[in-house]
C-alpha cells in the first residue's frame, strides 16, 4: 500500500474510532463514517468490507504491542516477571484509550466472524509471546487468564478508565505470589455439594430480651425458619418501654453495667446493631448514711473523698479491689458472701460496704446479698472494676435494643413474630415437637425456652421432661419496688444517683444521663427499693410495702424539694420483677441444656455471663449458637 493510500486509510480508521468512542459502535453507521471522513462510499468499501473490520483495528494494535515487546533482547530485561507485567500493563493502557470500543469489541468477538478471528489471532500471538519468556505452559496460561479475566470484568462492570490498570496490577501481584511458591501446587479444595437443603424449624418461646436475641441470631441462617411466640401484646418482656405525656418509662432501669466488657458489645458487632449510650457522672453518685451524704467509692477519686471509710480502711479496700481485679481475692473460694464476711478480718464498715455494693448491683436486700455465691461476686466485680465505663444508660431506653433486634428478625423473612400467642402445650410426635397455642398447632425440630424458669416448669408439667426440671421448680425471683415520677420541670439536679444505705433504696435522676426520655425541660426520677420476701401474712407484706413507699417519698422530699407540685406522670410498681431467678446459693440457675431434656434454655434465670439483662443476652447467644451448630451438623452433605 502506497504511503498516501495508507494515510487515507488511517484517517478513515481514526475518524471511525472517534465516532465509535463518542456514540458507541452500534450507533454509528457506514454512512456516518463516510460523511465524517469526507470520502466516497466506493473508497470506504475499497478499504473495508464492513465497519466490523475497523473495530478490529484495536486488536491489531494490541498484536503490534505484543510484537514490539518480543523484540526486547534478554540482555535488556532485568526480570522476567517485570518484563511480562510491562506487556500486560501496556495492553491495558491501549484498551483504556478506547474504553467503549474495547467493550464493543469484547461483545462483538462472541458472534461476529471477523471480530472473532482477529481476537483469536491476538490470543495466539499473546500465548506464543508469553510462552517464549515463560516456558511453563500452565503458568503462562494462568497469567493470560488473569489479564483476560480482569479485562472482561472491567468491560462488564463499566468501570472508570483508571480502574483497569489498578485492578490488573493488584490481580497480577496475587498470581505472582502463588507462582513464586516452590513445589507442587496446593491440592484443589471443593466444598461438598449440598445434596438437599433441609430447613430446620425452630420455635422460640418468649419475646423478652433473651428470646429476641436468640431469634435474631437464628434468623441469619438460611437453613432455619421459625416462630417467636410472645403471650403479651408487646415484645421486650421486662424491658418493655412505653410513653406517657411525653415521658418514656421503662419497667426498671435501662442501665448497662460495664458496657465495654458486657455481652451487649458482642451482640452489637455480631448482629449489626447500632445504639448510643452515655455514662453516669461518677462524681455525682452519692451514698446517704445516717442522714449524711458522701461520694460513692466507685473509683480512686471517689474513694479518697468518701466518708464511709477511714484512711486505713480505704487502703484495705483498695487492696480488696486490686485482688478482685487480679482474680486472687479469697471471696471466690467461699460458698457465699456471708461466709467470706464471717471469716474476714476487715472492719465492719468495709463489710457493710461490700454488702451494700452487692445489694446495689444485684437489686437485693442485705440478707439476700450474703447468700450470693463468692465465685459469682468475684467474677462480676472482676469485670466491673476493670471496666472503663461502669454504668451506662442506653440512649432511648430498652426500645432501641428491642426494636433493633425485632428489625433484624423481620428483615430476614425467615422468622414469624407471633404476638399475643402463648404456647399452652408441647408434645413429641412423629420426631417433631408439636406446640399448641390458642389458635393452632405447629411442629418444630428445635425449641428454645426464653421465659422464666417457673413458667417453663409449669408448661412442661405432666410431660416426660417434668422430673428433670424439679431442681429449678422452687427458684425465687428478684423483685423490687419501682417509683417513677415525671416532672414538668427540673426541680433540682444535685446528683445522678443517691443510695440510702439505711433503708436500702435509691433514686436515679434518669433524665440527667438519658435526655431522650423527657419532654423539653422535663425531669424523670426513678426510685427503687430492694424488697424482702419473708412475711408471715399478707397484712404484714402490705404494711412493709407501704413503709417503703413512705421512705421513697421522704427521700424525694429531701433531695428534690417541690417535686410534688410538678408531677406530670407518676407510676408505682410495688412488685416489679428484675430477674426471674435470684442468683443466690439457695437457687439454681438453669443451664442452656439439661440432661435428658431435648430443649434449649435462655434468659436471666439461666446460666450465663453477668447479671440481670446481661445474663439474658449471654445465655441467649449461647443457646442460639448451640442450635446453629446442630443445624450445621445435621446438613445432608455428599
Amino acid at each position: 500500500m502506497r504511503a498516501s493510500t495508507r494515510k487515507k486509510r488511517e484517517t478513515v480508521v481514526e475518524t471511525a474510532l472517534q465516532l465509535f468512542t463518542e456514540h458507541g459502535f452500534e450507533s454509528v453507521s457506514v454512512d456516518d463514517i463516510i460523511a465524517k471522513s469526507g470520502i466516497s462510499k466506493g473508497t470506504f468499501y475499497h478499504y473495508f468490507q464492513a465497519k466490523d473490520e475497523i473495530i478490529c483495528e484495536i486488536a491489531l494494535k494490541q498484536i503490534q504491542i505484543v510484537n514490539a515487546w518480543m523484540l526486547h533482547k534478554p540482555s535488556q530485561v532485568l526480570s522476567v516477571e517485570g518484563h511480562i507485567n510491562r506487556l500486560f500493563v501496556d495492553l491495558a493502557s491501549n484498551a483504556v484509550a478506547y474504553p467503549r470500543l474495547m467493550r464493543s469489541m469484547t461483545a462483538l468477538a462472541l458472534h461476529n466472524e471477523t471480530a472473532g478471528a482477529v481476537q483469536e489471532q491476538f490470543m495466539t500471538t499473546l500465548r506464543e509471546a508469553i510462552g517464549h519468556w515463560l516456558p511453563d505452559t500452565r503458568k503462562a496460561e494462568l497469567l493470560i487468564t488473569t489479564y483476560m479475566g480482569t479485562l472482561l470484568r472491567w468491560c462488564a462492570e463499566d468501570e472508570s478508565d483508571d480502574v483497569l490498570t489498578h485492578l490488573l496490577r493488584s490481580n497480577l501481584s496475587w498470581v505472582w505470589a502463588g507462582l513464586r511458591v516452590e513445589g507442587t501446587s496446593i491440592p484443589f479444595q471443593l466444598e461438598p455439594e449440598i445434596k438437599e437443603e433441609s430447613v430446620m424449624k425452630v420455635a422460640v418461646i418468649g419475646g423478652g430480651l433473651a428470646g429476641l436475641t436468640a431469634a435474631a441470631y437464628l434468623s441469619e441462617n438460611r437453613l432455619i425458619e421459625g416462630v417467636l411466640f410472645e403471650r403479651s401484646p408487646q415484645l421486650g418482656g421486662r424491658a418493655f418501654t412505653y410513653e406517657k405525656a411525653g415521658f418514656t418509662l421503662n419497667y426498671g432501669a435501662h442501665a448497662i453495667y460495664g458496657i465495654d466488657r458486657h455481652n451487649i458489645s458482642a451482640l452489637e458487632k455480631e448482629l449489626g446493631l447500632s445504639f448510643s449510650s452515655k455514662q453516669v457522672d461518677k462524681r455525682k453518685v452519692m451514698y446517704a448514711k445516717h442522714g449524711q451524704l458522701t461520694p460513692a467509692p466507685l473509683d480512686f477519686v471517689n474513694l479518697m473523698r468518701t466518708d464511709l471509710l477511714n484512711p486505713l480502711e480505704k487502703v484495705r479496700f483498695v487492696g480488696e479491689i486490686a485482688a478482685i481485679i487480679g482474680h486472687i481475692h479469697n471471696v471466690k473460694n467461699y460458698a457465699t458472701l456471708g461466709d467470706y464476711l464471717a471469716e474476714s478480718d476487715a472492719s465492719e464498715d468495709i463489710k457493710e460496704l461490700w454488702e451494700h455494693l452487692v445489694c446495689s448491683n444485684f437489686f437485693i436486700t442485705p440478707e439476700e446479698a450474703r447468700k450470693v455465691p463468692g465465685s459469682v461476686i468475684s467474677e462480676y466485680y472482676h469485670n466491673l472494676f476493670l471496666s472503663t465505663r461502669p454504668v451506662n444508660y442506653v440512649l432511648g431506653s430498652w426500645a432501641v435494643i428491642t426494636n433493633g433486634l425485632r428489625t433484624k428478625i423481620t428483615d430476614s423473612s425467615r422468622f414469624e413474630i407471633a404476638l399475643q400467642e402463648g404456647v399452652d402445650g408441647i408434645k413429641y410426635q412423629d420426631k417433631k415437637f408439636v406446640l399448641t397455642t390458642k389458635n393452632r398447632e405447629m411442629a418444630f425440630d428445635k425449641v428454645i425456652f426464653a421465659m422464666p424458669v417457673q413458667q417453663v416448669v409449669k408448661l412442661l408439667r405432666n410431660t416426660p421432661w417434668e422430673p428433670f426440671l424439679s431442681d429449678y421448680e422452687n427458684n425465687t425471683s428478684t423483685e423490687v419496688m419501682v417509683y417513677d415520677i415525671g416532672l414538668s420541670k427540673v426541680v433540682a439536679r444535685p446528683f445522678s444517683y443517691i443510695s440510702d444505705m439505711d433503708n436500702k433504696l435509691f433514686i436515679t435522676d434518669v433524665s440527667a444521663t438519658d435526655h431522650t426520655l423527657v419532654p423539653p425541660g422535663g425531669q424523670l426520677l426513678q426510685a427503687i427499693a430492694y424488697l424482702s420476701d419473708n412475711f408471715d401474712s399478707e397484712e404484714e407484706r402490705k404494711a412493709y410495702l407501704e413503709k417503703k413507699t413512705i421512705q421513697m417519698e421522704a427521700l424525694f422530699d429531701t433531695y428534690y424539694p417541690g417535686w410534688r407540685d410538678h408531677v406530670a406522670v407518676k407510676r408505682v410498681s410495688k412488685k416489679a420483677m428484675v430477674a426471674s431467678v435470684k442468683n443466690i446459693s439457695t437457687n439454681s440457675l438453669l443451664p442452656n441444656r439439661v440432661e435428658n431434656v431435648p430443649f434449649y434454655f435462655c434468659g436471666d434465670g439461666c446460666q450465663g455471663k453477668g447479671e440481670l439483662a446481661e445474663r439474658s443476652f449471654s445465655s441467649a447467644r449461647s443457646a442460639a449458637k448451640m442450635v446453629l451448630k446442630d443445624v450445621e451438623a445435621s446438613a445432608t452433605l455428599v
